[in-house]
């Protein structure tokens, strides 16, 4: 199941989606052939259950550009991310992907604490149809969270699908 292995921009870790019932890393290049223009998040992965969208962003990687000038808590960055979950559902209804969503933004900067992205969780949930779907009984977002690799991997259930450094 090696094509459910998907690299991330830097190679320098993998996603390993091979448990999913559906996976992708082609969110980006689907909407680019096409010539569409949308912001999209890098692995979307499918159980039996729930559907993951999951961004990831590594300032802390070996060689990164600047890593000090990624500020992830900038009301710009903040955006962003909230505009990757929004952006990314077109292609979940394109695909007829319906199950519950939950959006999980791996991020890893210099100087980075659990603190910190707690506060980034919350500035980004901000942004988030949560309000919008109180009382209704369609639900577009079952849930959103902001974890480091490592809180990812220990996770009870997104370490479903490893995050690992590839060996060089």
């Amino acid at each position: 199941m090696a094509d459910k292995v998907y690299m991330e921009e830097n190679e320098v870790y993998q996603i390993d989606c091979s448990t999913a019932v559906w996976s992708t890393n082609q969110v980006y290049a689907q909407y680019h052939a096409s010539g569409v223009f949308l912001s999209d998040v890098d692995f979307v992965a499918s159980t039996e259950d729930y559907i993951y969208l999951i961004e990831y962003k590594n300032a802390a990687v070996p060689n990164a550009i600047y890593p000090n000038k990624y500020q992830p808590q900038d009301a710009q960055n903040v955006d962003k991310i909230a505009r990757k979950f929004y952006d990314s559902l077109h292609f979940l209804a394109i695909s007829g992907k319906d199950k519950p969503t939950k959006y999980i933004f791996i991020v890893e900067y210099p100087s980075a604490g659990v603190t910190d992205r707690k506060m980034l969780r919350n500035k980004i949930a901000t942004k988030l149809p949560f309000k919008l779907q109180e009382n209704k009984s369609k639900k577009i977002i079952k849930s959103f969270d902001v974890v480091s690799i490592s809180e990812w991997n220990l996770h009870a259930e997104y370490s479903r699908f490893p995050l690992t450094m590839v060996q060089q």
